[in-house]
């Protein structure tokens, strides 16, 4: 397996780069990494980068269609990567994640209903029933003892009744990691086509597995004909987030028919011609070892944080998770007001995404940890350095 960049901090200088425009003053003269959001602080998969110069070298930028190359790549990728054998038929590209979710709350959700989200959970499904005037209702998974699972029980209550027209979750979930099962998804699919209520499964993290398994594609544990819109991308796997493409995977034809009229209905061109060169260099073999390698930073990323963290704050939990370069962590053991606690975390210069904007408590903080592991060593310096200053 070749050796990847991922000890090479990139430069966000003149990108206009909104996580590089989100990151504090004070951070940046620290030269210290942000943890908001969920992008990459080392360079994406070199194969990527090199279909898109060598596209840009070509200097055509045609309008560019879904074809039987983009098609048998993607396919591989599924196949390798998550044990799943798409038709050519099934795959059906989008904007992005959030697009292809407003494509179907366009063609579910009506006046006076709502999308039904798990959560803790991302916030920009409520968003996007926002921006489309349709309410939101929330299913809360349980937490208890440091892990999360699904609340039957209450997901089933709030997907009998008729309002709730809609339904999505992430599996991996983000912002906890927490991977649903087989079973699990396979409940969901019996409770989804019990109530008639479709579902839309946001499998963004997927390919960040830590421990070795393979995540479940929704639409594979779903039974053929259930209403089941499964969506994939390469914009956290190979952080191309920027870029807004998604993949929607669709083997119900009947439903598959209604979402393409919806997805053109709701202006989709064509793919990117940047994007499609990039995609079909980077689903390979390369493509593949830049994840696993991936995976293997991130695990032992994971591992730095929750020595260093839980011994320089005692009574730090980091929920444990499966999935994602995403860290999880319950500050309710320190005993602090949620401002006190904001301004620790301010003052170590080590702040995440506050829990309120998923769903739950600002007691819990999500960190994005896809960063070269010297520069996570060096905020954790930092902030054993503010603690012993503090007096703490």
């Amino acid at each position: 397996m070749q050796t990847f960049p991922f000890t090479q901090l990139v430069d966000r200088t003149g990108t206009g780069s909104l996580k590089g425009n989100m990151t504090p003053q004070k951070i940046r003269d620290a030269g210290l990494v942000s943890y908001w959001g969920a992008e990459f602080d080392f360079p994406t998969c070199p194969a990527f980068s090199e279909g898109v110069r060598a596209c840009a070298e070509r200097g055509l930028y045609a309008f560019t269609p879904q074809g039987k190359d983009y098609n048998d790549r993607i396919a591989w990728w599924m196949k390798n990567m998550r044990d799943w054998e798409v038709e050519p038929e099934w795959i059906v590209p989008t904007h992005g994640t959030i697009f292809a979710l407003a494509s179907a709350i366009r063609l579910f959700v009506g006046e006076g209903q709502n999308l039904l989200v798990i959560l803790p959970g991302y916030s920009r499904y409520k968003q996007a029933a926002d921006r489309l005037g349709r309410g939101c209702t929330a299913s809360y998974m349980r937490y208890e003892n440091g892990h999360y699972a699904l609340d039957y029980a209450d997901l089933e209550e709030k997907l009998s009744r008729p309002e709730n027209a809609l339904l999505v979750f992430s599996n991996p979930n983000n912002p906890t990691g927490h991977i649903l099962s087989e079973k699990d998804l396979r409940r969901i699919d019996e409770l989804s086509r019990k109530y008639q209520v479709p579902v839309f499964c946001d499998e963004i993290f997927a390919d960040v597995t830590l421990d070795g398994s393979t995540v479940t594609p929704y639409g594979k544990a779903a039974k053929p004909d259930s209403p089941a819109i499964t969506c994939s991308s390469f914009g956290k796997c190979m952080s191309l987030t920027g870029i807004n493409h998604a993949n929607v995977f669709l083997p119900n034809e009947a439903l598959r028919k209604l979402y393409i009229r919806q997805k053109y209905a709701d202006h989709y061109g064509s793919i990117d011609p940047l994007l499609y060169a990039g995609l079909l260099r980077a689903c390979t073999e390369e493509g593949r070892d830049y994840v696993l390698s991936l995976r293997e930073v991130i695990a032992a990323n994971r591992q730095l944080l929750t020595t260093r963290l839980t011994n320089l704050l005692p009574g730090t939990y980091i929920v444990p998770a499966a999935a994602t370069y995403l860290l999880w962590v319950d500050y309710r053991g320190l005993g602090l007001e949620d401002a006190a606690l904001k301004n620790l975390l301010d003052k170590t210069l080590f702040s995440g995404d506050p829990g309120s904007e998923y769903g739950v408590s600002d007691q819990f903080c999500r960190y994005s940890i896809a960063a070269p592991t010297w520069a996570i060593q060096k905020s954790m310096n930092v902030l054993e350095k503010v603690l012993k200053e503090e007096g703490r």
